[in-house]
C-alpha cells in the first residue's frame, strides 16, 4: 500500500513539475471553421478585425509556409501573449483549429488554474474572448462560398487594356481598383470601344509574407484596332493557360481568400503552380446587390 501511495505521489509531483515548469502553454481552446486550414489560416492572420476584444490589440504574425500552423504575439490587456495555432483538416469543408497560449508569469497564471477556491482573472478573460472567436469566425465565413472544380480547367485568352499597379497591400486591393477605373473607362469611353469579357486581375508578384501584391487590372477589348495606350494605361495579351479554377461568391475586397484555398488544392493534388492568380469579376459591386450574390471566376496557373 505504502508503495502505491509513494508511486501514485511521485506521479502526482512529476505531473505538477511538467504543468508549472516544462508545459509549454497555459491554456488550449479547441473549435471548428468550414474550408480548408489554408483558408482558415488566412482568416487568422487577420485576428485583430474580429470583435473579440475591448479593443483593437497589436498582433505580430510570425511567418511559416506551413498552411497548418500559425504563431503569433499579442498585446492582451496590457500582457504579451504568445498565440499557436494547429490546423487539422477533418473533412474536406470543416478544419480542427487547436489554440495554445502561453502569457506572463507562467508559475502565477498557472496556480490560479489549479485553484479550485479563486478566480482567475487571466483565465476568464481568455475565455470570454476566445470563446466569441469560434462564433465570429462561423459567422464571417458567412459571407463568402468558394468552390472548387474538380476538372482541371483553362483560363481564357485575354487581350485587353490595363492599369499596373506595384507594392499594393492585400487589404488595399479593392479601393486601388476603384481608384485604377476610372483610367480604364475613360480609354474605352473616349475610344468608343466594346469589351470583349468582364474585367479581371492579374497578378504578377505575391509576397505571401507581407501580404503585398503588384497587379493589372483590365478590361478585355479587340486590340485588332486602330488604336494606342497612353501614359496611364497598357495594353497586355495573356494567353490562356492550364489551371485550376475556383468560383467566388462574395464581396471581392476578400477574394484572395480563394487563391489560399485554390494553393492549398493544388498542393494536396501535387501540382505545381505560379501562386499567380487571375480574377474575372462577373458582377458590379456599384449595383448594390446583396455581395454574396456577386461572382468571380478565379483560376491558378499549374504546371502540367
Amino acid at each position: 500500500m505504502k508503495k502505491f501511495l509513494f508511486i501514485l505521489l511521485g506521479l502526482i509531483l512529476l505531473s505538477l513539475v511538467w504543468f508549472l515548469f516544462i508545459k509549454e502553454y497555459d491554456y488550449r481552446f479547441h473549435f471548428q471553421a468550414d474550408y480548408s486550414p489554408a483558408v482558415v489560416k488566412r482568416e487568422l492572420q487577420d485576428l485583430g478585425t474580429y470583435e473579440i476584444f475591448n479593443a483593437t490589440p497589436k498582433i505580430s504574425n510570425l511567418h511559416s509556409d506551413q498552411f497548418s500552423e500559425l504563431k503569433q504575439e499579442i498585446d492582451f490587456r496590457n500582457n504579451r501573449l504568445d498565440l499557436s495555432w494547429e490546423l487539422e483538416q477533418e473533412e474536406d469543408s470543416l478544419t480542427d483549429i487547436y489554440l495554445h497560449i502561453a502569457g506572463p508569469d507562467k508559475i502565477k497564471n498557472r496556480l490560479s488554474i489549479l485553484n479550485p477556491f479563486a478566480e482567475s482573472n487571466y483565465i476568464d478573460s481568455l475565455k470570454t474572448s476566445f470563446s466569441k472567436l469560434g462564433k465570429g469566425l462561423i459567422e464571417k465565413q458567412k459571407l463568402y462560398r468558394i468552390h472548387i472544380e474538380d476538372t482541371i480547367s483553362f483560363s481564357p485568352s485575354l487581350d485587353c487594356v490595363c492599369k499596373p499597379a506595384e507594392n499594393i497591400k492585400i487589404e488595399n486591393k479593392a479601393s486601388q481598383m476603384v481608384r485604377d477605373i476610372q483610367y480604364l473607362e475613360d480609354f474605352v469611353m473616349i475610344h468608343e470601344l466594346k469589351l470583349t469579357g468582364f474585367p479581371f486581375l492579374k497578378i504578377k508578384r505575391w509576397d505571401r509574407e507581407n501580404d503585398v501584391i503588384d497587379f493589372d487590372f483590365c478590361f478585355p477589348i479587340n486590340l485588332a484596332q486602330d488604336i494606342r495606350p497612353n501614359s496611364f494605361v497598357e495594353f497586355q495579351q495573356f494567353p490562356s493557360s492550364t489551371s485550376l479554377k475556383a468560383i467566388y461568391n462574395g464581396n471581392y475586397r476578400i477574394s484572395d481568400i480563394a487563391w489560399y484555398e485554390l494553393i492549398y488544392e493544388a498542393k494536396k493534388r501535387n501540382l505545381r503552380t505560379t501562386e499567380l492568380p487571375i480574377e474575372i469579376f462577373q458582377d458590379n459591386p456599384k449595383e448594390g446587390v446583396d455581395a454574396l450574390s456577386w461572382k468571380a471566376e478565379i483560376y491558378l496557373p499549374i504546371s502540367e
